[in-house]
C-alpha cells in the first residue's frame, strides 16, 4: 500500500520546491559573473543528469522508445527555458526574472486553449490581463524600459509553458523517474553540444563556483523535480498553484538578502498584480464555491 500524507505536509513539501527555485535566480546571476553561460549550463545540467540517472537506474528495465522520445521532447523545452532564463538574468534583476518567469502560470491555460480548442475560462483571461499589466508596471510603466534581459526571460516563460503542457501530457504514460532522467540527460547533451561548438570551451573554475553549480543541480533541479512529483499526488491543483505563486516572492526576497536588489514601488505593484493573475488563472472557481 502506498504511503499517504496530509495535504498540509504535501503543501509544505511543495513550498520547499518554490523556496529552492527562489534561491536559484540570484545565485545563478552571481555565478554567471564568474563563468560563461554555456559553461554554467554544461556543468549544472550534467551534474543534475548524472544524479537523476543514478536515482532512476533501478527502473532501467521499464525504459522504452516511447519514454525516450517523450523525454527528449520535454528535455528540449526544459533546456530552452534554462538557456533563455540564464541568458536573460545577466541583463536584468533577479527579482524581475522571478516575476517574469512566473507569468508562465497564466500562459499555460491560454496556450492549452489554443492547442486543444477548449473554451477559455474567464478566470484565465482575467489572469492574463493582470499579469501583463503587472509586467508593464514592473518595467516602470513604459515598455521602452524593458531591457533585453526582460525579453529573454519572457521567452523563457513561453518555453516553460510548453514544458508544463507537454509534461502534463506525457507524465501519466511513463515511469516518472525514467522520464525525468531522459529529459535531464537531454538538457545535459544539448548544453555540451552548444559548448563544444562555441568559442568559449570549458575553462578552469574555482571550488566555490563548482560548489554553487552543484547546489543548483542537486537542489535547484533534481530535488525540486522529485519533490514536486512526490507531493503533488497528495494535494489539489488549486493548492499547488497557490503554493507555486510564492516562487517569485522568494526570488525577490533572496535577491534582496543576498545582493541588496530592490524593486521600485511601481515594480512591487506590478509584481503583486502578476501574483494575483497567477492565482486567479489557476483557481477552479466552480469547485471553490460548490
Amino acid at each position: 500500500m502506498k504511503k499517504t500524507i496530509s495535504k498540509t505536509k504535501a503543501d509544505l513539501g511543495l513550498l520547499s520546491v518554490t523556496f529552492f527555485w527562489g534561491t536559484t535566480f540570484i545565485v545563478s546571476k552571481i555565478a554567471l559573473t564568474e563563468i560563461s553561460l554555456l559553461n554554467y549550463l554544461a556543468i549544472r545540467l550534467t551534474i543534475a543528469a548524472f544524479a537523476m540517472n543514478l536515482i532512476a537506474y533501478r527502473f532501467r528495465k521499464d525504459l522504452n522508445k516511447s519514454t525516450i522520445r517523450d523525454g527528449i521532447i520535454i528535455g528540449i523545452f526544459l533546456f530552452s527555458s534554462y538557456f533563455f532564463q540564464m541568458w536573460g538574468i545577466q541583463y536584468t534583476s533577479a527579482s524581475n526574472a522571478g516575476f517574469i518567469t512566473g507569468v508562465h502560470v497564466v500562459l499555460v491555460p491560454i496556450f492549452t486553449v489554443w492547442f486543444f480548442k477548449d473554451k477559455p475560462q474567464i478566470s484565465s483571461v482575467i489572469g492574463v490581463i493582470l499579469a501583463f499589466t503587472g509586467l508593464f508596471l514592473l518595467s516602470g510603466g513604459s515598455l521602452s524600459k524593458l531591457n533585453i534581459g526582460d525579453f529573454l526571460v519572457f521567452i523563457c516563460a513561453i518555453t516553460v509553458t510548453f514544458h508544463v503542457i507537454y509534461t502534463g501530457k506525457f507524465v501519466p504514460k511513463h515511469n516518472i523517474y525514467l522520464l525525468t532522467a531522459v529529459q535531464l540527460s537531454t538538457t545535459s547533451i544539448l548544453s555540451i553540444i552548444f559548448l563544444f561548438f562555441s568559442t568559449n570551451l570549458l575553462i578552469e573554475i574555482t571550488f566555490n563556483i563548482f560548489a554553487v553549480l552543484t547546489y543548483l543541480a542537486l537542489f535547484g533541479t533534481v530535488f525540486t523535480f522529485l519533490m514536486q512529483t512526490a507531493m503533488q499526488r497528495f494535494t489539489t491543483s488549486t493548492r499547488t498553484a497557490l503554493v507555486f505563486s510564492m516562487e517569485p516572492v522568494f526570488a525577490a526576497l533572496f535577491a534582496y538578502l543576498i545582493a541588496g536588489e530592490m524593486l521600485t514601488p511601481l515594480g512591487w505593484v506590478g509584481g503583486l498584480l502578476i501574483l494575483t493573475g497567477m492565482i486567479i488563472a489557476e483557481i477552479n472557481w466552480k469547485m471553490l464555491f460548490k
